[in-house]
């Protein structure tokens, strides 16, 4: 953990309806961590959503939004303090663009939560949400609370965690995703899955003959070999974690993800990749799965 890192957790919270969701899910994690929380209200000035144009939000009037916001804000703090009355909560209201004011109220924090990324305007595609931009930009662990299994969790069991899968790829973002996701599951008692996924040579070797000429079980072995490798320091760090090793060959890291996904209670990967296993965890795998795996995703930069 960066030794200059203050131990707050950081939320953002808006009026979207997974919101309270996401923030529920922060605040127990805090409490794990023994962290404050801070929830950040970032109300976004007009026109903003819409363009890349980033105005003064002193040109807008604040005090409205601000009175709205701040009463969403109190509902959301006593709900929390309703099962976590012992955790130190402080909020923040700003407005201005939420990817900025999010990014610089988790400066020096330890964990970023933030909902998922919207999908349902052809706008956000375009241009990107809040989450999309802090998954690629923030320099700290991001975590984005989705999935509807998650919903049902959260709401009934939210400190119970059993499985935890951490995708691999020997690479040092890889290695810091690998030092998350040991953490995490040891602090939550939970099985840990190690996924390491190759199929780089199938993409490429278009012909039936030059695959089957690959000895197909060396490469097995190599890849076993480097996802060995890549969680042996934790390993010995953690000698009471479960360890699931997995290698798989027939499918690309994103698709072998997104599966492992549907039983996971969180999803780990490196924001970056391209180590010994060329598939790597590179940026482009990190975004999909943040956008579209079926549990909670935190990517590790």
């Amino acid at each position: 953990m960066d030794a200059e890192r203050t131990g707050k957790v950081v939320v953002g919270f808006d009026e979207l309806e997974h919101s309270r969701q996401t923030v529920r899910w922060a605040a127990f994690e805090a409490a794990s961590r023994q962290r404050c929380l801070l929830i950040v209200r970032a109300v976004p000035v007009p026109l903003e959503q819409f363009t890349r144009i980033r105005l003064p939000s002193e040109a807008v009037e604040f005090e409205p939004l601000r009175t709205e916001s701040e009463n969403e804000l109190t509902s959301m703090v006593a709900e929390c303090h309703e099962e976590l009355p012992q955790l130190e909560i402080h909020t923040s209201i700003r407005m201005g663009h939420p990817a900025k004011i999010l990014g610089e109220a988790s400066e020096r924090a330890e964990l970023l939560v933030l909902g998922p990324p919207e999908q349902t305007q052809p706008w956000r595609v375009l241009l990107g949400s809040t989450s999309a931009e802090l998954v690629r930009t923030a320099d700290l662990p991001v975590v984005v609370v989705r999935g509807d299994r998650e919903n049902e969790r959260i709401t009934t069991t939210p400190t119970e965690f059993t499985r935890v899968v951490v995708g691999v790829d020997g690479s040092r973002g890889s290695e810091r995703a690998i030092e998350f996701a040991y953490e995490f599951a040891s602090r939550h008692g939970a099985e840990l899955v190690a996924l390491l996924a190759w199929n780089e040579i199938r993409k490429f070797a278009t012909s039936a003959t030059t695959r089957r000429k690959l000895n197909w079980e060396e490469v097995h072995q190599t890849c076993q070999r480097v996802l060995s490798e890549s969680v042996a320091g934790q390993r010995d760090k953690y000698p009471d974690i479960v360890l699931r090793s997995e290698v798989v060959t027939n499918e690309g890291a994103a698709d072998a993800l997104f599966s492992a996904s549907e039983q996971a209670d969180l999803l780990v990967v490196g924001s970056h990749g391209r180590g010994p296993i060329r598939s790597s965890l590179l940026g482009s795998v990190s975004h999909a799965v943040a956008h579209y795996a079926q549990c909670p995703v935190a990517v590790v930069h």
